[in-house]
């Protein structure tokens, strides 16, 4: 059985699993390990073979903006698989970058401090505080 980034499985007394997404609090059940992972990936947004559903966007984008995206779309949604999440630039206005957490980081209450603390940070230290300014939740 292949393992879900920060997903803890239980098997209960019943012999039904139950899957918490420790990060986020999702939770999922089925009457198998195998049940419950595929209902966690279905929280997670992932597809069959544990892959996020969500579209890439830096195809959207040119120059700057595709730089931006493809960082977070690679490095940072790298770092945020440990908790089965991922980033995607949604827009680009002012200095200001309009992002998607998705997967595990959807939900999670600690996802703002991340945006802001985290990847605001890494988009700075990349690209520069004077072309990043700030970052913004995507809805």
């Amino acid at each position: 059985m292949e393992v879900l980034q920060g997903v803890r499985f239980t098997e209960k007394a019943d012999g039904s699993w139950e899957a918490v997404h420790e990060a986020s609090g999702k939770v999922s059940h089925g009457l198998s390990e195998a049940e419950a992972t595929d209902s966690m990936k279905a929280l997670l947004e992932m597809n069959d073979q544990g892959q996020f559903t969500e579209p890439l966007t830096s195809d959207q984008f040119t120059g700057l903006q595709h730089d931006i995206a493809l960082f977070l779309e690679g490095h940072v949604s790298k770092q945020l698989a440990i908790h089965s999440g991922f980033a995607r630039l949604e827009s680009f206005e002012s200095g200001v970058a309009f992002i998607k957490l998705g997967g595990g980081c959807s939900g999670c209450p600690s996802s703002a401090i991340t945006l802001i603390n985290g990847v605001k940070n890494e988009l700075q230290e990349k690209f520069g505080e004077d072309v990043v300014a700030d970052v913004a939740p995507s809805i």
